[in-house]
């Protein structure tokens, strides 16, 4: 896993650059610290942070350091554009409201846009020990599981597998189809319901990764039962997918996640489905 950190010298980069650490000393491969100059005259405190920066990543592979000169979001995406990092880490907000990392803006930009995974940070922890991974069925759900498995392979945390279950077609309406809607998440698995196939293979996917694993089902609201497990539980790192829609749907799914990483007051890893998947959901 090779790391891309991101920081503007802010105390918000600071606590995005302090928390990618955890990973970056776990992996073989050595992490890449950008820094961000949107101001000339901050050049000898952005230099200040990214020397505290190599002091938190001792004990790692000696990192790259980078510097861009730009707007925070345009040299972030070029960045990770061009080398081969996974994930993107960066801040929450920044030190200057709009013009530095602020949530709905340069964050969010980047999480949209990017190709890569995108780790969000609020405040900095420790160690990671509890990972969420919020699922949906398909492609695109077991892409979040992959992505959101390699962080707790690598950091040794364990995993709840979470699948909101919302809304039921038509054609699902049978008896069968109601139970399984109530059921938990042992149930849906027993049954087999396309639900519970799902969350086996959720399930197998991190086993091979040797990650603890465990799967949860709610009903409801996704974004409300998202944001309440979330915050309900001492999780350390939130991970959703974002989804390929065409039309009216596309708007809506990616209301869904921007919510999602504007509410929830913990580190958010954003999760990219693989063209493969995006071309078929």
């Amino acid at each position: 896993m090779r790391i891309l950190l991101c920081t503007d010298g802010s105390e918000h980069g600071q606590a995005a650059l302090r928390f990618g650490s955890l990973i970056a000393r776990a992996s073989s491969r050595p992490a890449t610290i950008l820094g961000v100059l949107e101001d000339p005259n901050e050049r000898a405190l952005l230099d200040r942070a990214l020397a505290q920066g190599q002091e938190w990543l001792a004990g790692a592979p000696a990192p790259e350091l980078k510097v861009r000169k730009g707007h925070p979001a345009e040299e972030i995406l070029k960045e990770a554009a061009a080398g081969s990092y996974d994930p993107v880490v960066l801040g929450a907000r920044g030190r200057r409201g709009i013009t530095r990392f602020l949530m709905g803006s340069t964050a969010e930009r980047i999480a949209r846009h990017s190709e890569l995974p995108v780790l969000i940070v609020r405040g900095w922890l420790p160690k990671i020990e509890k990972v969420l991974i919020c699922t949906a069925a398909g492609k695109p759900g077991l892409a979040a599981v992959e992505t959101g498995g390699k962080l707790a392979s690598l950091v040794g945390a364990k995993v709840t597998v979470l699948h909101v279950m919302s809304q039921v077609p038509a054609t699902y309406l049978s008896t069968r189809g109601l139970e399984d809607l109530e059921g938990r998440a042992d149930e849906l698995m027993a049954h087999g319901s396309r639900e519970g196939l799902h969350l086996k293979q959720a399930l197998a996917l991190l086993g091979d990764m040797g990650v603890k694993a465990r799967a949860r089902v709610r009903h409801g609201l996704v974004v409300d039962e998202i944001m309440d497990e979330a915050c309900g539980q001492p999780y350390d790192v939130v991970v959703i997918g974002t989804h390929i829609a065409a039309g009216w749907m596309r708007f809506l799914l990616e209301d869904v996640t921007r919510q999602l990483i504007t509410c929830i007051d913990r580190a958010i890893l954003v999760a990219k489905a693989p063209a493969d998947a995006r071309e078929s959901h």
